[in-house]
């Protein structure tokens, strides 16, 4: 609601305050007026009345309209000061302007006084609509401000070159990089190298007038490693429509990628455990039925032996039909043991006395161009399962990894016991968590490529020439393991060799008698660890484990980013963790130029060979530090511990 305008006049003549009230009643201004003589109710009205305008005499008996004029400045009321006098100089005039008095007037020419304080009125209420739109403004940055710097998100502000102009503390905390590291740097030299094109290329459209479109790019972290984001562009223009800033704002999505890639994993394994369990349904019905046909062969076969004498010309011809069914009855045997339909006959027994019984007619089998290690494990290892279809599994992928070395090489057969944690299982399908017992049988011969990996254990699947063999080898030892209870587990690059883990369930009654061993819990640390790993998910799942214990981590794609770190970082780097088998430059070549900048840095390597097969083809010594793949998170953290704490010892 509007109220009349409050006019305090600094005034000693009445009179001369009732010709200024004429005056503008004359003139329609609606208005309230209180008059003054003293400094005192000056300053006292200024605080009650509350006046829109002070109209003030000159020369006043205490004090001059100057002084009036000066006090209303140094006041928090924001009226209007026009100057009302019967005479005054120039220099007088000039002075009280320069003081911040909006008009003078002359009492005799108070007719302009109506315009004046119109005037005075009107100026006013445009400098508050000017102060409430500068408070309304910086209110709005306050809040913008406060959103963008408290926000996940990375908000950042380029000029027309992509230059960096603003970036929010979010960079700091989700790509480690501080705002003076950025500040004029192009937005282009933190994105990957394989999107910067297509990303300068929708920036310059976007500048040159097309729509902005939301752009998913890799930025690099400040420690190497690179982040996915979806980035959305928008522009700010001048007066004339031209681009002047532009403002992205960037959602991190690495974590919902590490999701889904996680989910495509467990389909994919979901979708190869059905397919295999479709087939192995069809394998055992076919044997079922083929099994019924064997024994009406094999049993007439018998019958026309016992019934034929010896020199009958026919009686060999039995004999070779059946032969040639005793032949089938093993093919459909490998298919009841796919389709996990054989009966088994479990028992408790110890793997490494399985292992170390067969050493010898295994090594008749594979010849003698190949060495067969076996390097078993000093805890024990009883499982409950059936020992015969075990002897068939040990059997088979050794007569695999002889067959992937016709030149000769290596066979290295291994027990250990590890322990399954809940995370692991999860993103395994049909894993449960607990201790196991692993078998592997690991060779360097030619190694198997993706394509073939993922038919590998399917019935009838075969690389081998036509006549060498059926296909039922592995399909039979998975079928074996899954009905066991256990899991199998395949590593290999090409040209590089194969390993083959199996992890049958300890038995259940050590279970229980060693249940009391007490339960190490993996200690934080507080170390830098280089981390070099050429495979996106394992680097990332790594490096998340470490820090989560405490660790300073420093993640590299590949030897020659792993050795850039190391040449460039000032800090120590307590011990290196890499790969074994990377492209370009080898886990082992790489320590080696390490180790000789840095001497006090120790390294682990880590590898999905085991780590006897692995040393003794010569790609590691006895005396390095080795971590095996797949790993639990606890494990690697102990391992890592185990490793630093021994370090310290030394």
């Amino acid at each position: 609601m509007n109220r009349d305008t409050h006019i305090l006049m600094v005034e000693d003549l009445a009179t001369d305050a009732e010709l200024i009230e004429r005056e503008l009643r004359k003139a329609g201004i609606a208005f309230v007026s209180k008059r003054v003589e003293t400094k005192e109710a000056f300053l006292k009205e200024l605080n009650d009345f509350h006046p829109d305008i002070v109209l003030s005499d000159y020369s006043l008996p205490q004090f001059s309209g100057l002084d009036a004029l000066r006090l209303l400045k140094q006041s928090p009321t924001p009226a209007s000061f026009i100057l009302i006098t019967g005479s005054l100089t120039e220099e007088v005039a000039v002075e009280c302007m320069k003081e911040g008095a909006h008009d003078y007037i002359l009492k005799t020419s108070l007719r302009r006084l109506p315009s004046a304080v119109q005037n005075a009125l009107a100026k006013r209420q445009a400098e508050d609509e000017k102060l409430r739109a500068e408070e309304a403004l910086q209110r709005s940055e306050e809040l913008y401000r406060l959103i963008a710097e408290n926000t996940s998100d990375l908000i950042c502000m380029l000029d027309a070159k992509a230059n960096f102009l603003y970036v929010s503390p979010s960079y700091k905390e989700v790509l480690g990089y501080s705002i003076g590291d950025l500040l004029g740097q192009s937005v282009f030299s933190l994105v990957h190298p394989d999107e910067r094109e297509m990303a300068q290329e929708r920036f310059g459209k976007s500048f040159d007038g097309g729509h902005p479109e939301n752009l998913e790019w890799r930025f690099q972290h400040k420690d190497g490693s690179w982040k996915v984001f979806d980035a959305v562009e928008n522009w700010i223009y001048d007066d004339q429509g031209k681009p002047q800033r532009a403002v992205i704002v960037s959602r991190d999505l690495t974590e919902r990628k590490r999701a889904e890639e996680a989910l495509r994993n467990s389909e994919d394994q979901l979708r190869q455990a059905q397919k295999l369990e479709a087939v192995g349904q069809l394998a055992g019905g076919v044997a079922h039925d083929f099994n019924n046909i064997l024994t009406v062969i094999t049993g007439y076969s018998d019958i026309l032996i016992r019934k034929t004498a010896e020199g009958d010309p026919n009686r060999s011809k039995i004999e070779e039909i059946k032969r040639a069914a005793e032949r089938a009855s093993s093919l459909t045997r490998q298919l009841l043991a796919f389709s996990r339909k054989q009966v088994l006959q479990p028992k408790l027994f110890n793997l490494n006395s399985l292992v170390a019984d067969m050493g010898n007619m295994l090594r008749r089998l594979i010849g003698e161009d190949i060495e067969l290690t076996a390097v078993l494990t000093d805890e024990a290892t009883e499982i409950d399962a059936d020992p015969g279809q075990l002897e068939q599994v040990l059997m088979n992928l050794v007569v695999n990894a002889r067959d992937a070395m016709p030149n000769g090489g290596k066979i290295t057969i291994e027990t250990s016991m590890v322990e399954i944690d809940r995370p692991y299982a999860e993103t395994h399908v049909a894993v449960q968590p607990g201790p196991y017992v692993m078998l592997a049988v690991s060779d360097n011969g030619s190694g198997i490529d993706a394509e073939t990996r993922e038919h590998i254990f399917d019935p009838f699947y075969t690389t081998k020439e036509q006549g060498k063999g059926t296909g039922l080898g592995l399909s039979t030892v998975y079928g074996i393991v899954k009905q066991s209870g256990g899991n199998i587990w395949v590593y290999s690059e090409p040209e590089r060799g194969t390993v083959f883990k199996i992890y049958l369930p300890r038995a259940k009654s050590l279970e229980m008698t060693e249940s009391s061993a007490p339960v190490r819990i993996p200690p934080r640390g507080r170390e830098t660890i280089l981390l070099v790993e050429d495979e996106q998910m394992v680097r990332e799942l790594a490096k998340e484990i470490l820090e989560d214990n405490g660790y300073a981590v420093m993640a590299a794609r590949n030897g020659e980013e792993g050795l850039r770190i190391c040449e460039e970082f000032e800090g120590r780097i307590d011990m290196m963790i890499t790969d074994v088998v990377m492209p370009h430059m080898s886990g082992r070549e790489l320590a080696e130029r390490v180790v000789h900048l840095r001497p006090e840095t120790k390294v682990l390597y880590m590898s999905g060979y085991t780590d006897d097969a692995i040393m003794r083809h010569g790609i590691l010594d006895d005396h390095m530090l080795f971590l095996q793949k797949p790993f639990t998170a606890d494990s690697f953290v102990l391992k890592i511990r185990d490793a630093l704490e021994l370090v310290r010892a030394d």
